[in-house]
């Protein structure tokens, strides 16, 4: 992860936006770690959990650059809202990406990680964020990119948070259900 971070993300920051396709890997890389770690090996449930970091990490710093892309412009960093003046193409990006999040979050239950509390509440904040990014979309303005920015904010910890709830659910039923 450090080594990505060092070698690849920070020198494409003044080459190309892509820079933030490469940083989402870049975040997405300890989760899954994290995972691997505790489960003793990679699966499909670590794979999901770094898509929906992925994922997540796109509209959130879509909008954080979208706020400040006069400062990444005069730092020479190559962020799409540098380039993408009127920021259609920033926010259809982020609106895509936000869309993501839902199937994502229900891919996880699927396949038996969680239950359906998660489905619903990962549904729930996929909505949320994905109504977030439509609004920048139809806007395109600071106090839009805002509100997106401060619901991804909001949208991980509540994720993970729900998503260890319901995972520790699941087990105390399947503990329950083996003492039977």
């Amino acid at each position: 992860t450090i080594l990505v971070y060092v070698l690849v993300y920070t020198p494409l920051k003044p080459l190309t936006s892509f820079n933030t396709l490469v940083g989402a890997v870049v975040g997405a890389l300890p989760p899954l770690i994290g995972w691997v770690a505790a489960s003793d090996g990679i699966s499909s449930g670590g794979w999901i959990l770094a898509g929906i970091l992925f994922i997540w990490q796109i509209p959130h710093f879509l909008a954080l650059a979208w706020m400040y892309r006069d400062d990444y412009e005069r730092g020479g960093f190559k962020m799409l809202p540098t380039i993408d003046a009127s920021g259609e193409l920033t926010a259809r990006v982020s609106v895509m990406t936000s869309l993501c999040l839902i199937p994502l979050a229900l891919l996880m239950t699927v396949i038996g990680e969680t239950g359906i509390l998660f489905a619903v509440a990962g549904s729930t904040l996929g909505a949320f964020m994905t109504i977030k990014s439509i609004t920048f979309w139809r806007k395109r303005d600071d106090a839009s990119a805002k509100r997106l920015f401060f619901a991804s904010i909001i949208y991980l910890p509540l994720i993970i948070v729900v998503m260890l709830i319901d995972r520790e659910t699941i087990q105390w039923i399947e503990i329950g259900t083996s003492n039977v």
